[in-house]
C-alpha cells in the first residue's frame, strides 16, 4: 500500500519550469555583464597597445625601386588593394626640406630590393620633421667661411663622437631659451607694466573727478565713530537680549539685524567714498610719472640689449657646429632651413639621432624611454605632431582640480538646502526636476553660456567695470544704496513677523508677511545687482590694458573654463549629495537633537561627516565627466598651442586669465586638424592612453581619500 502511494506521488509531481525560478534571467544578466566588461577591457587593451608602441624604434629600410630610385624610410603599414589584388606599403620617408611628402605609398611589385644598412640614421629635428640619411661628418664653420672637420671617415666615427658634442650643443640651446624666457621675458613684462601705469594715469587725468561724491575726512571719521557705536549696540542686544523677554524677542532680533546691516552699510560707504580716492592724479604729476617711466624704460632697454648681445654671442658659437647627413636619392644634406638650403644643419637642431638598424634590445629600450620622457616633459612642436605634451598635461590637471574645487562646495550647499532646509512642496520638486534635466543638456550649450556670461559679461566687468552708457549718477547711486539698506531691514522684519508665536498656528498676518518677505528679498537682489553693475565708482581692475585692446578677463581663459565645467557637472554633485544625506540614519539626527544640538550643529557634526563618502563619490563623477569634456572648452578657453603655463614662479603664480591646452582638445586636433595626419596618427593613441592614465590617477586619489573616510566612520572593529 505504501509503495502504491509513493509511486502515485512521484507520478503526480510537476517539474518546475526554469522561467519560474528565474534561471534564464540569471544567464541573461550575467551574459550582459560579461559583454560590457569584455568591451571595456578590449577598449583599454587597444588603447594601451597602440599607445605604448608609438615610440618603439623601427628598422630603417633602404628601398630600391625597379626604375632605379633609392630612398630611405620606415615601413609603417601594409595594405592589400582589393581591386588589383596588389600589395603596397606605406613608408615614412621624412626629408620634407626637399619638397617631398613625409609619407609615401609604394607598390610592392615596384620594389626591386630592400636592405637595412647599418649606417642609416633618422634625425629627429626641432623643425621640419625627421630626416633619413647617412652621416658623413661633423664640421665647424667659422665666421669667414672657414671649415674645420671635427669628425669624418664614415658614419661609425660620426655616430661615436656625436653624443658628447650634441649634449653640449643642446645644453647651450636650453640655456639660450631660458635666457630668452626669463631674463628677456621679465624685462618685457616690466616695460609693459610701466607703459600700462602711464596709460592708467592718462585715463584718470582725462576722466577727472566726474562729479563723484567723496566724503571729507571729518565725515569719514564720524562714520567710523558711528560704526563703532553700532557695534556696541549689536553687542548689547546680543549679550543681554534675553532681558527683553519673549514678548519683545522680535524687536530685539530686528534691532540686532538692523545694527549689523548698518555696520555693513557704513563700512561700504567709507570704502567707496573714502577721501583719499578723491585725490586724482594731476597733469603735472602725470608728466613727472612719464619722465620717471621713460628713464626706467631706457635702463631696461639697455639691460635688454646686453642680454640680447650675450644670447647672440652664444648662438653664434652654437651655429658653428654643423652635422652633415646625406640623403641617398639626391645626395643632398640636411639643411638649416628651406631658406638656407645650402648650409648644413646645426648640431643643436637635432633632438635625437637614432641608428635604428644597429641598436640592441637594451639600446632600443633606452630610445623608447627617452622618447617617453621627451613626450612628458617638453613642449609640442611641428603643429603638435612632434615633441611633448607638458603644457597639455598641466592645463588638463589644473582645469580638473579647479572645477572640482568650484563644483563640490556649490553642489553640497545646494543639496543640503534642498534636503534639510527647504520646505518640501511643488517648488522643491520643480527645482529637483530642473536639476535632473540640466544633466542632459548638451555640453556645447554650457560652452555658449560660459562664453556669453563669464567671458563677455563678468570678465568685461572685471576689466573695465560697468559700461559707460549705463553708469548711474553719483546722487542716484547713493540714493539707491540707502534704499537697499532700508529694504534689507524690511526683509528681516517681514521674515521675523512671518513666523507665528511659539505654540500658536500661523495667522493671516504671518502668511502675508511670508509673501512680503519673498517680494522684499527679490527686490533686494535686484537692487544689489544694479548697484554693482551701474556703479560710477568702479572702472575695473585692468582698464588700461583693456583700452589698449588686450582684455585680461574679458576673454577666454582658465577661470571661465573651470566655472563653465563646474556648472556642467553641478547636477551630478547635487544628486549624489542628496542621496548621501538621505542615507544618513534618522536615529543619528534624533540622538543629536536629544543631546541638545541645534539643526546646524547636527548638520555639521553628524549629517555631513556621515554623508562625506557619498559626497566624494559625486565629486569623483564630476571630475571624471568634466575632465573629458571638449566641446565647451573650445569656446571658453582651450587653444591649439600655448606654451605659457597657467602656473608659474611669478606673481600671482596662478594665472587664471590665460588660455590653456587640454588633452581632450589635443586629441581632436591631432586626429582632425593636423597638417600631417599620418605622422599624428600614432600620437592620437598615445595621447589617449596618457589622458586615461591621468583621469584614472585623479580618480584613484579621490577614491583613496573616500576609503579612508569610510574606514574612519566605521571605527575600530572587534
Amino acid at each position: 500500500m505504501s509503495e502504491m502511494q509513493s509511486s502515485q506521488s512521484v507520478q503526480t509531481r510537476r517539474r518546475t519550469l526554469p522561467s519560474a525560478i528565474g534561471e534564464p534571467m540569471v544567464w541573461l544578466t550575467g551574459g550582459a555583464l560579461i559583454v560590457c566588461l569584455t568591451m571595456i577591457v578590449l577598449l583599454l587593451l587597444m588603447v594601451a597597445i597602440n599607445g605604448s608602441k608609438s615610440f618603439w624604434p623601427k628598422a630603417i629600410d633602404r628601398v630600391t625601386l625597379s626604375d632605379g630610385e633609392v630612398f630611405l624610410g620606415m615601413a609603417i603599414e601594409h595594405e592589400e588593394q582589393t581591386a588589383t589584388t596588389a600589395k603596397r606599403t606605406l613608408y615614412r620617408v621624412g626629408n620634407r626640406d626637399l619638397g617631398q611628402e613625409s609619407f609615401r605609398w609604394v607598390d610592392d611589385e615596384q620594389i626591386a630590393s630592400i636592405e637595412t644598412p647599418d649606417d642609416a640614421v633618422m634625425l629627429e629635428r626641432e623643425a621640419w620633421g625627421v630626416w633619413f640619411g647617412t652621416p658623413e661628418s661633423i664640421v665647424r664653420k667659422g665666421g669667414e667661411g672657414d671649415e674645420t672637420v671635427l669628425l669624418a671617415d664614415g658614419s661609425d666615427a660620426v655616430f661615436e663622437g656625436f653624443g658628447e658634442i650634441h649634449r653640449d650643443a643642446r645644453e647651450t640651446t636650453a640655456q639660450i631659451e631660458r635666457m630668452k624666457k626669463r631674463e628677456l621675458g621679465s624685462i618685457n613684462a616690466e616695460i609693459d607694466r610701466l607703459r600700462l601705469q602711464v596709460r592708467q594715469g592718462e585715463i584718470e587725468v582725462a576722466r577727472g573727478d566726474e562729479g563723484l561724491l567723496r566724503f571729507p575726512w571729518v565725515i569719514w571719521i564720524g562714520m567710523g565713530i558711528l560704526a563703532v557705536g553700532l557695534v556696541g549696540l549689536v553687542y548689547r542686544f546680543g549679550a543681554y537680549g534675553i532681558e527683553l523677554g519673549s514678548a519683545h524677542a522680535r524687536q530685539g532680533s530686528l534691532i540686532r539685524a538692523s545694527g549689523v546691516i548698518g555696520i555693513a552699510m557704513v563700512l561700504v560707504a567709507m570704502w567707496v567714498g573714502g577721501p583719499w580716492k578723491g585725490q586724482m592724479i594731476s597733469a603735472s604729476e602725470l608728466e613727472t610719472m612719464r619722465e620717471m617711466v621713460a628713464e626706467r624704460e631706457a635702463e631696461l632697454l639697455s639691460e635688454y640689449d646686453e642680454v640680447l648681445g650675450r644670447i647672440r654671442e652664444m648662438e653664434s658659437g652654437d651655429h658653428e657646429l654643423r652635422l652633415v647627413v646625406i640623403e641617398p636619392t639626391s645626395g643632398h644634406f640636411a639643411p638649416v632651413s628651406q631658406t638656407l638650403s645650402d648650409e648644413p644643419m646645426y648640431v643643436s637642431q637635432v633632438v635625437r639621432l637614432v641608428r635604428a638598424n644597429t641598436l640592441t634590445t637594451g639600446e632600443k629600450m633606452g630610445v623608447y624611454f627617452s622618447r617617453w620622457w621627451e613626450y612628458l616633459s617638453t613642449n609640442p612642436r611641428e603643429a603638435n605632431t612632434e615633441g611633448g605634451v607638458y603644457p597639455v598635461i598641466v592645463g588638463t590637471v589644473i582645469l580638473t582640480l579647479l572645477l572640482t574645487i568650484f563644483v563640490t562646495p556649490m553642489g553640497v550647499i545646494a543639496a543640503l538646502y534642498l534636503r534639510e532646509y527647504a520646505k518640501q512642496g511643488v517648488m522643491t520638486s520643480v527645482i529637483r526636476i530642473a536639476v535632473n534635466n540640466l544633466a542632459g543638456v548638451p555640453s556645447i550649450v554650457y560652452g555658449v553660456f560660459g562664453l556669453g556670461f563669464f567671458c563677455y559679461t563678468v570678465g568685461a566687468y572685471v576689466d573695465t567695470g560697468a559700461v559707460e552708457s549705463t553708469r548711474m549718477s553719483s546722487s542716484a547711486w547713493w540714493g539707491m544704496f540707502v534704499l537697499t539698506g532700508l529694504m534689507l531691514m524690511g526683509g528681516f522684519a517681514s521674515k521675523l513677523w512671518s513666523k507665528p508665536d511659539p505654540g500658536k498656528s500661523a495667522s493671516v498676518l504671518n502668511v502675508w508677511m511670508q509673501r512680503v518677505s519673498w517680494l522684499v528679498w527679490g527686490m533686494v537682489v535686484v537692487l544689489v545687482v544694479l548697484l554693482m553693475t551701474r556703479t560710477p565708482y568702479f572702472h575695473g581692475f585692468f582698464e588700461a590694458r583693456a583700452q589698449d585692446g588686450t582684455p585680461t578677463f574679458g576673454t577666454r581663459g582658465m577661470l571661465w573654463a573651470s566655472l563653465t565645467l563646474a556648472l556642467l557637472t553641478l547636477p551630478v554633485v547635487i544628486v549624489a549629495t542628496e542621496e548621501a544625506i538621505a542615507a544618513v540614519p534618522g536615529s543619528m539626527r534624533e540622538g543629536s537633537y536629544g543631546c541638545g544640538a541645534s539643526k546646524w550643529q547636527t548638520m555639521r557634526r553628524i549629517v555631513l561627516p556621515g554623508a562625506m563618502p557619498g559626497i566624494l563619490t559625486g565629486a569623483i563623477l564630476a571630475m571624471a565627466r568634466g575632465a573629458g569634456e571638449v566641446a565647451p572648452l573650445m569656446l571658453v578657453g582651450v587653444v591649439k598651442l600655448n606654451q605659457d603655463l597657467p602656473i608659474s614662479t611669478e606673481t600671482p603664480y596662478i594665472h587664471a586669465d590665460r588660455s590653456f591646452m587640454h588633452l581632450g582638445f589635443h586629441i581632436f586636433d591631432l586626429g582632425f586638424q593636423s597638417p600631417d595626419s599620418q605622422a599624428a596618427r600614432p600620437l592620437v593613441w598615445t595621447t589617449t592612453l596618457l589622458f586615461l592614465a591621468i583621469v584614472f590617477a585623479l580618480n584613484l586619489a579621490a577614491i583613496m581619500i573616500r576609503s579612508r573616510l569610510r574606514a574612519r566612520m566605521a571605527g575600530p572593529t572587534v
